[in-house]
């Protein structure tokens, strides 16, 4: 059955919604349609205000989920009370005061000078007064807006999916420091005087507890990447305004972003054998010295101190759907080479993975199905050019079929998954994460 492809999307991550959605599926998002948004809530996003200094600490007390005008006198009080730069603000009100007590002096002298000084003290503090509250409400109102922009309707894969990176990255720099702290010890000149096997037992327990947890995470990784990267492609395959060639182009990027993730799990599993590395150097049968096993070890698992590690990492949204952030990304789309992609060999060894590669095969057969409606779309457009009449240009035209749906090449529940479904999986990969 022919299924329509979804032509809305989340206003951040770009994951095709129903147009009626209240929480984006993907990154969480309330009110995530653009077209839903008032004109007012599309400026301020479009043209983030620049909020003076004096403001900063009185607009981290705007809340988004309360009356913004009950907040009002709230807000003033913090104001005043907070920032050095308010004194002016605090001077224009004694000014206020000052010209009332000049009033009454005039009034009980009937002196006319101290009316009018009271009135220049009353129009110069008005005149502050109103400059200054007119930037202090537009600072509150548009923090107050674009934080009810933001709003989350709670956890979602993006969210997991950070998670789970931001504790990889800890995790291996954890076993980084472990794996230094054994090579700087002085492990022949310790095994004069005691047990090297005994003594090191305690790093052998802790890099395998450490390469433990990194095998969990690189699981958790695994399955959440592959659900994000399916709706990035299902995203990038919907999208009214890419051409058939720019289409081509963002899902072979996605292919080779695919196999790049599939390269790095490979590795994180492999970390599993760091232990019996250690483990050789107390027993001797490594056949290096300590600063050879060092070098050996350390940088043949891509963790020295100028390694792949030190790549910067930011788990944002800035690049979706085009791209996924992940931990060491672009070394490994540098580690891919461009022969045959050995996805058998993998897919015996780590059964796990055969999900992400059947995505990666329907994906190559899309590209296909774009690239022949590309050539449909030429011959078209020369038969629409060499045929002035419009029954000539029907004629012709209807012999070269459009390629409108793509549900025939994609198993579209899996790219796209409903929200109930949706919701299950991260309360599942929450719980998961917990234990």
């Amino acid at each position: 059955m022919n299924t329509p492809m979804l032509n809305t999307y989340c206003r951040r991550c770009h994951a095709a919604i129903i147009s009626t959605a209240q929480t984006c599926p993907l990154c969480g998002l309330t009110r995530p349609n653009p077209k839903s948004l008032t004109d007012t809530e599309k400026y301020y996003l479009a043209n983030p205000p620049n909020i003076p200094a004096r403001f900063e600490k009185m607009v981290s007390f705007v809340s988004s989920v309360k009356s913004f005008v009950g907040q009002i006198t709230g807000l003033y009080s913090v104001y005043l009370r907070s920032s050095k730069d308010s004194d002016k603000h605090q001077n224009a009100l004694w000014g206020i005061a000052v010209s009332i007590v000049f009033f009454t002096i005039s009034s009980l002298s009937h002196v006319p000078a101290f009316m009018h000084i009271g009135i220049m003290f009353l129009i110069f503090s008005l005149f502050y007064l109103v400059y200054d509250f007119n930037l202090f409400f537009k600072s509150a109102y548009a923090t107050y807006v674009i934080n009810s922009l933001q709003i989350q309707g709670g956890t979602s894969p993006y969210s997991v999916h950070f998670k789970i990176e931001t504790v990889i990255q800890n995790t291996l720099k954890s076993l980084q420091s472990l794996l230094y702290a054994f090579y700087d010890k002085p492990w022949e000149e310790l095994a004069k005087d005691t047990d090297i096997v005994e003594a090191g037992n305690s790093f052998i327990l802790a890099t395998q507890a450490i390469t433990a947890k990194l095998k969990k995470y690189a699981n958790l990784s695994l399955e959440t990447i592959t659900l994000l990267w399916r709706n990035n492609v299902y995203a990038i395959t919907s999208l009214s305004n890419l051409s058939n060639d720019e289409k081509i182009t963002h899902l072979n990027l996605k292919i080779i972003e695919a196999r790049a993730v599939v390269l790095r799990y490979l590795w994180l599993r492999q970390l599993d054998l760091a232990y019996e590395f250690l483990e050789a150097h107390l027993k001797g049968e490594s056949g290096r010295t300590t600063d050879e096993d060092r070098s050996y070890v350390i940088e043949g698992m891509q963790l020295g101190l100028m390694g792949p590690l030190t790549e910067p990492y930011n788990g944002n949204l800035e690049s979706v759907p085009f791209e996924l952030p992940f931990v060491m990304r672009y070394y490994w789309h540098q580690q891919l080479k461009p022969t045959a992609f050995p996805a058998d060999e993998i897919k015996a060894q780590y059964p796990e993975t055969s999900d992400l590669f059947e995505s990666i095969e329907q994906v190559q057969n899309l590209i296909k199905k774009i690239e022949e409606q590309k050539v449909m779309e030429i011959a078209e457009n020369a038969v629409k050019n060499d045929f002035k009449t419009e029954t000539e240009i029907t004629s012709e035209a209807n012999q070269i079929k459009r390629f409108q749906l793509y549900s025939d090449y994609l198993d579209i529940p899996k790219f796209k998954p409903n929200d109930e479904e949706l919701l299950k999986l991260v309360d599942r990969l929450n719980a998961q994460l917990k234990l």
